[in-house]
């Protein structure tokens, strides 16, 4: 996979389509899509996709190998495995409206920054074709269209990365939960922001947290420097959590980050941060979406601006 990675890098400038003010790569079939940025920030979309193409199997299950306890993502069960709904099922419901929040977000900071744009990554296919926010076997199922889709995305994400020295990644989903507030995953479990008893260098912002020295993690993840705290100054009906009117989910739910947020984030390594974003219905549905994109542009500026800039000057863009 690193060869594919360095050859996208290499064929960036050679695939480049003018679309708007934009410059845009494909994948393979147009699975995939990157918009290409001038900022150190990018809006990742893995569930928004609609494509459903009939060379590619639905994933339903997995299959159940009862002696190694442990699931095969496979739509032919292997010797010794049966496909099993209970212990194997994966998610496929599509993140709706979750693209068009990503386009309008990368607008409303392209106005407050005068001609800065996110990069932007969309996973076009349909969440049952291949997940993108999962490791290559369960996103898969082995399919080798599916599996190429999967490489053009994190392709994609590895050559938006390689574009900076230090950033920010915003990974956008959609969530049904009846809190309906907006959830914060920095790969710091619902248990851990409960006790209360967590560090923000062990998390997909570890970087950030171990540049600002005299930041405490909670200040940085629930307090005064969080993003939850931007984005409910903007509007006290987008409730976040974390955040200072919710520094934990106590009973709630809340999904802390997945597969993106941990691996192109800096929790282990590395000098770019990532945040889940996992937003409810009414505030990606059309009504609500413009005020909404508004609101989150302003915030995440404004986390950037308090957080970033203080640190980088003028070396991330836009300070």
């Amino acid at each position: 996979m690193k060869n594919m990675y360095l050859f996208l890098l290499s064929i960036l400038s050679l695939l480049l389509k003018v679309s708007g003010t934009k410059d845009v790569v494909f994948g393979h079939n147009n699975f995939t899509e990157y918009q290409v940025g001038n900022m150190n920030l990018i809006l990742s979309v893995p569930h928004g996709g609609s494509m459903e193409p009939k060379d590619i199997p639905d994933r339903e299950a997995g299959c159940w190998d009862a002696k190694l306890s442990s699931c095969v993502f496979s739509h032919d069960c292997p010797p010794g495995s049966i496909q099993n709904y209970q212990k194997c099922k994966v998610s496929t419901n599509q993140d709706r409206y979750t693209i068009e929040v990503a386009q309008t977000l990368a607008e409303e900071i392209n106005n407050i920054t005068d001609g800065f744009f996110p990069h932007i990554i969309i996973n076009h296919l349909q969440r049952f074709k291949m997940d993108a926010n999962r490791e290559k076997e369960e996103a898969s199922f082995g399919i080798p269209q599916a599996e190429q889709a999967w490489e053009d995305y994190m392709g994609f994400l590895t050559t938006a990365k390689s574009q900076m020295s230090g950033g920010l990644i915003l990974d956008i989903h959609g969530q049904a939960h009846p809190e309906r507030w907006i959830e914060l995953g920095y790969t710091l479990s619902k248990s851990s922001l409960n006790s209360g008893v967590f560090s923000a260098s062990c998390s997909s912002i570890s970087h950030l947290s171990n540049q600002l020295v005299n930041v405490s993690s909670e200040t940085l993840v629930s307090g005064n420097r969080s993003l939850g705290k931007y984005i409910e100054e903007q509007n006290n009906n987008y409730v976040c959590v974390p955040s200072p009117s919710n520094p934990s989910p106590n009973n709630g739910s809340y999904y802390s980050g997945g597969y993106i947020t941990k691996t192109f984030g800096s929790r282990t390594s590395g000098t770019i941060d990532a945040i889940q974003l996992e937003l409810p219905q009414w505030v990606r549905a059309a009504e609500e979406r413009p005020r909404f994109c508004k609101a989150l542009a302003r915030a995440v500026m404004k986390f950037w601006q308090t957080n970033y800039c203080s640190q980088y000057k003028h070396e991330f863009l836009p300070c």
